[in-house]
């Protein structure tokens, strides 16, 4: 790993970082103690959105001598352990269960963007874990997030701490804090798929036309996993949205794994400033009040809306789908929120590395 490191430094692709040649240097270790079979604990990488931590896992699993592991977003992660609970109907311990079936599969998992928010998703990750540790799983993964800040003020959290003690006992935290975002980097002569939207005025379309070629369907529908969703014209590779039609409303992250799948170019149109608007109703119980009451001030009524736009964004980013954005304001001036601040920040991050990827080619439809 760390001669490819060097090798893309030499071929002026990547930057020397000593952060992350630290880094390489943990995961280089890990990888020789995996291959050589000696007891060992896994890495958990955390930093600020841009600074490589992606790409360091990408290189730990791309050169890793287990044959068994496996590579995920996060997101993906949690859908299969749901998918696989739901099939452990009248199973007694079904999150035991899972855990030994993927301990058969894999003994090395990395999970990119590790960032916990939902609450049933914290209330069985650590009996999760626990039985995946147990079993001899290394866990490679990276965050935004140190390990004691995950869930932090969500409701319920004293039973997500057990997770936060298994990260603490199986994992070494490795930290990139280094002050430079690379993906913002060289984006000054790159081609510009981020548009700030005059009232009113049609640029943005007619760019977005050009980029995507001429529509061969206007103002339709199109199904995906048997729900109709409508867009405002697509080409043979590309479709365009406006933000109402595909963020709001009933969208999941596996309608966004479907259209990145499909299309190689994704426009989004009117995108809103996500203002902070507290939410006005208290929808839980009384036995928390004060807990509660924290976590209410700091969410607004538009961060489902903000939650929808970030997974499809990060799912196109997965597969190397190419977002196009037109918005009210510029990309990183859009979330003026509390809650979700720190994974919009990735966000718009991810946005502007898209800006160093070359332009799609124009249907000849």
């Amino acid at each position: 790993m760390l001669v490819y490191y060097t090798q893309q430094i030499k071929n002026q692709r990547i930057q020397f970082d000593p952060h992350q040649f630290l880094v390489l240097w943990q995961l280089q270790r890990l990888n020789l103690a995996l291959t050589i079979g000696t007891t060992v604990r896994g890495l958990y990488i955390c930093g600020q959105v841009g600074r490589g931590k992606t790409m360091l896992m990408n290189h730990f699993f791309a050169h890793c001598q287990e044959p068994q592991r496996i590579r995920m977003h996060y997101h993906h992660f949690m859908r299969r352990v749901h998918q696989d609970l739901n099939q452990t109907t009248g199973i007694e311990d079904p999150l035991s269960h899972v855990a030994q079936a993927w301990a058969r599969q894999y003994r090395v998992i990395c999970l990119d963007e590790f960032f916990v928010e939902d609450m049933g998703d914290a209330m069985l990750l650590a009996r999760l874990w626990r039985g995946l540790f147990a079993a001899g799983v290394t866990l490679v993964t990276t965050s935004n997030t140190e390990p004691k800040d995950l869930y932090k003020n969500g409701l319920g959290r004293d039973r997500f701490l057990p997770m936060i003690a298994l990260l603490d006992q199986h994992c070494e935290l490795a930290m990139l804090d280094q002050p430079i975002d690379y993906r913002r980097n060289n984006t000054d002569k790159s081609p510009f798929y981020l548009q700030t939207e005059a009232p009113g005025s049609k640029l943005v379309r007619e760019q977005f036309e050009q980029l995507t070629g001429t529509p061969i369907a206007k103002n339709g529908a199109l199904s995906i996993l048997g729900r109709d969703i409508e867009f405002v014209w697509r080409t043979e590779k590309s479709i365009v949205f406006t933000f109402a039609q595909i963020c709001e409303g009933p969208r999941s992250q596996r309608d966004y794994i479907e259209l990145a799948k499909r299309y190689s170019t994704i426009a989004i149109i009117a995108v809103p400033c996500f203002d902070f608007i507290p939410a006005k109703e208290i929808v839980h119980g009384v036995e928390e009040t004060y807990q509660r009451e924290h976590v209410i001030q700091q969410q607004s009524t538009l961060d489902d809306a903000a939650r929808r736009f970030m997974a499809l964004v990060d799912e196109c980013y997965e597969q190397q789908c190419l977002v196009l954005v037109s918005s009210q304001l510029p990309i990183d001036e859009l979330y003026q929120g509390r809650q979700l601040a720190t994974p919009f920040a990735r966000c718009a991050s991810r946005l502007h590395e898209m800006q160093t990827w070359a332009p799609p080619a124009p249907d000849c439809n």
